[in-house]
């Protein structure tokens, strides 16, 4: 019977860039997806700053950047399209992680790409294979594989099984993991469109709030653009698949003969998150564990944020020969924060309806205006695998640390993440020193000392404003701070505290 490290069932984007982490820490993976190819048809389209970053660890930012286009903005509209409220202009951003705070790409690009990449890996990958069942045990799980091709049932051992099986993922349901409905629930007709001509259609996003109906446009990467119209109660959904009435909703963007369809499917857009992340050695992320309304375009880069959670603790484990606490904080990291995605995703769509209903957009409530672009900046962390166990704003734990980058003429001309290494790191501007016992702890962590070049800091405004005269951070190896010095507390302390928390 073939012993694995971590199987992973589905190999969509998140089940693809965690099997892509765990192996550059040189952890054993098998991944198992029922589909033989990769969906052609665009599902995601949006990849954050954050979402970029993480995929510079996996090693896959060139394959986004190669198929994306920067968002210039986003705003609320009436039906003709005047402005409503604030909206956000994102032309020239650049966040702390060294990207534009989003940008769209066109998934069976990126995902045939990334499918490449994960086939050249140490990855084993089963395509045509469906995951059956379960027996969860303290130290190994045994899990049921059907072979679909040749009708046969296979069975694989692994210390770790990770359910990216997407909504309806089976894995959540053997389980017994409940799920927690938001309940923002509304029917959706999404439509994806190839240009034929020449692009009139701006780089916003438009949230169309018209009583008649509730629309979306989404400025694809070209040649694609994308729209989504609510579906009423009392109408039938199946209309919405044919072509000419499709044609009827495009028609005050384009005619007919200025585009093809190449995608229409009608979904109910959920708010569903579930009750628990992690049970025994078993875990879930992206649709399998939250679904959000698509307003935000946070529901992949949810689960890109679980995949990095949760990669580099199962890693430390297992190379470290941990006991399970630390992989206890991946539920108390990302719960709140998946829930503040989903709630605020539903939070936008509830604002368009509060806009479309009113003849004064001054006189909707300031409670759903606040759930509009202002929800867009996610919090930062707030409990879990830090300094203490509670993020805290003096030492900036629960924040990203900052990408070093190098700029020419004010354009990034280098993004240098890799500096920070692969496990945790000691950043500073000025030389320190440690007990033998500390540095002792931190080699067999493979933590990495890193002391910062003036003129990176000096030309990068995110690090200039972190990197104060005697501070240390420690970051973690998904780039968030787990704590820093301060007047109250010193080095030695800082590595202390890490020692209780990882329990080595």
């Amino acid at each position: 019977m073939n012993h694995f490290d971590v199987i992973i069932v589905g190999l969509g984007p998140t089940g693809s860039i965690t099997a892509l982490l765990l192996e550059s820490y040189g952890i054993k993976v098998l991944g198992i997806e029922k589909e033989k190819e990769v969906y052609n048809l665009p599902r995601a389209v949006t990849i954050s700053d954050q979402g970029f970053r993480i995929s510079q660890l996996a090693g896959i930012d060139h394959i986004y950047q190669e198929n994306s286009t920067v968002l210039g903005g986003a705003r609320f509209t009436d039906k003709n399209l005047n402005t409503i409220g604030n909206g956000i202009d994102l032309q020239g951003l650049i966040s702390q992680n060294g990207w534009p705070p989003s940008s769209l790409f066109h998934q069976p690009y990126t995902d045939h790409a990334i499918r490449e990449k994960l086939d050249n890996s140490a990855v084993e990958v089963l395509l045509e294979h469906e995951f059956k069942d379960l027996i969860c045990a303290d130290k190994e799980n045994r899990i049921k594989v059907l072979n679909l091709k040749e009708e046969e049932e296979i069975e694989f051992t692994c210390r770790y099984l990770i359910g990216s099986d997407g909504g309806s993922s089976l894995v959540r349901r053997k389980l017994d993991i409940e799920q927690i409905d938001l309940n923002y629930n509304r029917d959706w007709v999404v439509v994806d469109v190839e240009l034929r001509n020449e692009n009139t259609l701006g780089d916003q996003v438009l949230q169309v709030c018209d009583s008649e109906r509730l629309t979306t446009f989404v400025p694809s990467h070209l040649p694609f653009r994308r729209w989504e119209f609510i579906i009423h109660e009392h109408e039938d959904k199946e209309m919405f698949l044919d072509e000419s009435n499709i044609q009827k909703l495009i028609y005050k963007w384009l005619k007919p003969e200025e585009y093809k369809i190449i995608r229409k499917a009608v979904y109910q857009f959920h708010s569903i998150i579930a009750k628990n992340f992690k049970k025994d050695n078993c875990f879930l992320m992206g649709d399998a564990a939250h679904q959000a309304p698509p307003f935000m375009g946070e529901g992949m880069m949810s689960g890109y944020r679980d995949a990095v959670n949760l990669s580099w603790k199962i890693a430390c484990t297992i190379k470290n020969e941990l006991n399970e606490k630390l992989l206890e904080t991946y539920e108390e990291e990302r719960i709140p924060h998946s829930k503040f995605v989903v709630k605020n995703s539903a939070g936008i769509g509830e604002l368009m309806e509060a806009y479309a209903e009113t003849e004064d957009p001054n006189k909707v409530p300031q409670d759903l205006v606040n759930k509009g672009y202002g929800s867009f900046i996610l919090p930062n962390l707030s409990s879990g695998f830090f300094f203490g166990g509670k993020a805290n704003e003096t030492m900036h734990s629960g924040e990203i640390f900052p990408q070093p980058v190098e700029y020419l003429n004010k354009k990034i001309v280098k993004r240098m993440d890799h500096i920070l290494g692969d496990n945790f790191t000691l950043i500073s501007k000025s030389k320190f020193s440690l007990s033998k016992d500390n540095q002792k702890f931190l080699d067999l962590l493979g933590c990495k000392t890193l002391i910062l070049k003036k003129e990176y800091i000096e030309e990068n405004s995110w690090l200039k404003s972190f990197m104060k005269e005697g501070t240390t951070y420690l970051v973690r190896p998904d780039r968030y701070i787990f704590g820093s010095t301060t007047s109250d507390v010193s080095l030695e302390e800082l590595i202390n505290d890490l020692k209780i928390r990882i329990n080595l």
